[in-house]
């Protein structure tokens, strides 16, 4: 669990910063009513890569796999400092934000798909919130460190030399117990039983319409990253309103970040283990959409950055605690032999999808109604969440069926 949790700590700091860079060079360069269209070429983009994603490491253990992406994202993080320090054309601030809309989700959904294999059930409901807090404890010294250094040297780029140390001492963490956890996992694939009947083929369409249990799952997850999407626009839309600068825009999302991890952290550590262990896997699920309709609420109420601003934080924060743990419980109901390829699907495609849904409706809305838009997203984000509580009741009870004596 240590070296999971260390491990973790290393990718979430590294992934925060490249939020940072990612978020403040866009928004420095670009309108806000740019991003809709860069969570559609985000969508399109994941279709490819995890098409080649899933052909070319399905015979990859899943502790080599982590060491191969994370000297890719090295290489190619040393390729954008390059690129936007000396050179810095306007295409390039899309390039960086649709490589690390996926980079830095590929890199954790990876990490977690190895404690899935490496926790039963019943262990995961008492570690997962542990790991998770030990990468939450890196999104905090990031964003404050960050913010701090932003002091010293105005030029946020050098913290892409940060990224590339991060991930390097997550390889070397993985490095050191590599045949441990390599072993772990292997025994804990053989033994794990066929419980959601999916038993062959590398078709992972072929699993989602062949399992109703595995289209709930994507259902949800699609609707979820809709509502997430909506609010994140709602931010950046305020954020860039009020910070114009590259430098004051980094100053800001250094700030929220530093602040959200230390949210993130605080339910990881208080809220995690006494939500799913005393109320249950079904309340934990409820949780996150129940305070999201409070905060969508508010922010039709009372339009501003701090809405948008707490909105947005307790969506990340339930999101990376509560909501993922319970997740990944969900997930043990799914057979270990397509696990690793569907839990990439799903965190990837389907959630880039889910962006790419929101970009359409922003930019739907904004097209037929452009004074009051923000108004009728609004509405549409309320709606949703409604479906997502009704979807928590299906998944619910197909986790009970699938696993009676673990619910």
């Amino acid at each position: 669990m240590a070296v999971l949790a260390g491990a973790l700590c290393c990718l979430i700091a590294a992934n925060n910063l490249i939020k940072i860079l990612r978020d403040s060079i866009f928004l420095g360069h670009h309108a806000a009513s740019e991003l809709p269209y860069l969570y559609i070429l985000v969508a399109l983009c994941a279709g490819v890569i995890i098409a080649t994603y899933a052909r070319y490491t399905v015979k990859l253990s899943m502790v080599r796999l982590i060491l191969a992406t994370n000297g890719l994202i090295v290489v190619t993080v040393i390729g954008f400092w390059y690129l936007l320090t000396y050179i810095d054309p306007g295409w390039s601030h899309y390039a960086f934000y649709i490589w690390s809309a996926m980079a830095t989700v590929i890199a954790v959904a990876q990490l977690w798909t190895l404690a899935g294999q490496l926790f039963t059930p019943d262990q995961g409901k008492r570690l997962f919130g542990l790991v998770a807090a030990g990468g939450t404890l890196g999104g905090v010294a990031a964003g404050f460190g960050a913010k701090w250094t932003i002091h010293l040297a105005p030029d946020s780029n050098h913290m892409f030399w940060v990224v590339v140390g991060l991930y390097l001492a997550a390889s070397l963490l993985i490095c050191v117990s590599q045949r441990r956890l390599a072993t772990i996992a292997a025994k804990q694939e053989v033994g794990a039983p066929n419980r959601a009947g999916v038993v062959s083929g590398d078709n992972i369409f072929a699993h989602l319409g062949a399992s109703p249990y595995l289209k709930t799952i994507a259902t949800l997850i699609l609707v979820s990253v809709v509502v997430s999407t909506l609010i994140d626009f709602e931010l950046k839309t305020a954020a860039k309103d009020t910070y114009p600068s590259k430098s004051a825009l980094t100053g800001f999302f250094s700030g929220y970040y530093g602040w959200l991890s230390l949210a993130t952290l605080f339910a990881q550590v208080v809220l995690t283990g006494k939500v799913i262990g005393k109320l249950g896997l079904n309340a934990s699920l409820h949780l996150t959409p129940i305070v999201l309709m409070g905060g969508s609420l508010a922010i039709m109420i009372w339009p501003s950055l701090l809405a948008a601003t707490l909105t947005r934080i307790a969506d990340a924060t339930l999101r990376n605690s509560v909501h993922r743990s319970s997740l990944e419980i969900v997930y043990m109901g799914v057979p270990a032999n397509i696990k690793k390829a569907l839990k990439t699907f799903l965190d990837v495609v389907v959630e880039r999808v889910g962006d790419a849904t929101a970009g359409f409706i922003i930019l739907f809305f904004s097209l037929a109604s452009v004074a009051g838009y923000k108004t009728y997203v609004h509405i549409i984000c309320v709606g949703l969440i409604v479906v997502w509580m009704v979807l928590i009741k299906f998944l619910h009870a197909g986790y009970v069926e699938t696993i009676p004596e673990r619910s």
